[in-house]
């Protein structure tokens, strides 16, 4: 397509939105960005963060949408450029990696110290909640989640350890993390098992053993089955 230099502000803002879209259909990381961008500014709607807080979450948001898409701009220029594996490219590619990946952590580091003091005292009350339930009964929650993952497995397909409709270690994994929470007096040791659960959950995925989609109703299976028997032995 000829690039002309002076372009109708229109064109140019077309280009850019095809460009966000090409992005969206062809690059999962991207996808999985904007998945944890909806679920983070959700968080922070509920959680009814003040303006400034949810400028800055938003900015460092902006942030790491930004340097993915740059990212994956470099990446692609370069195949086009040089697909031979070349030390030179693969040197420009892990810079660029790098570089998002900074950003993501910055980004994380943003977003910890902004909702840290929010989430405290709700943390604090359903800490008293949980501790009243029988250590028992939660154990008894994480054999319910392996069962109904055999159980679902069964009915579609006939995977148990590798693959299926249902992510099994992510399942079992963020149930995991329920459990410690009952031990844990500590917001950040919470948070720090349910980071765990999220990389066993994304180890799965980079493994090429389960889908995203796959890894998701494993996670929300261990979560519903723990928050059911919470609600029936609370109720």
């Amino acid at each position: 397509m000829p690039m002309m230099k002076n372009h109708p502000f229109s064109e140019s803002l077309d280009w850019a939105i095809q460009g966000i879209v090409s992005a969206f259909k062809n690059e999962r990381n991207f996808r999985i960005d904007l998945l944890i961008t909806a679920i983070v500014i959700l968080c922070g709607l509920i959680l009814n963060l003040n303006r400034l807080e949810l400028a800055i979450v938003i900015l460092a948001i902006v942030f790491v949408l930004s340097a993915e898409l740059f990212n994956t701009a470099i990446e692609k220029f370069l195949d086009v450029v040089n697909s031979n594996i070349d030390p030179r490219v693969k040197f420009v590619k892990d810079v660029s990696a790098g570089a998002t990946l900074i950003a993501v952590l910055a980004s994380v580091a943003v977003g910890y110290l902004v909702f840290y003091s929010h989430l405290e005292r709700p943390f604090e009350v359903s800490l008293k909640l949980i501790k009243s339930i029988h250590i028992h009964l939660i154990i008894t929650g994480i054999f319910l989640v392996m069962l109904l993952v055999i159980i679902i497995k069964s009915f579609v397909g006939d995977r148990f350890l590798r693959g299926g409709i249902v992510s099994g270690h992510a399942a079992v994994a963020f149930s995991i993390a329920t459990i410690i929470l009952y031990f844990s007096n500590s917001l950040a040791v919470a948070l720090l098992s349910f980071i765990l659960a999220f990389m066993v959950a994304q180890s799965r995925v980079e493994g090429k053993i389960h889908s995203i989609k796959e890894v998701i109703l494993g996670s929300l299976l261990g979560i519903i089955v723990m928050l059911t028997i919470l609600n029936l032995v609370l109720r």
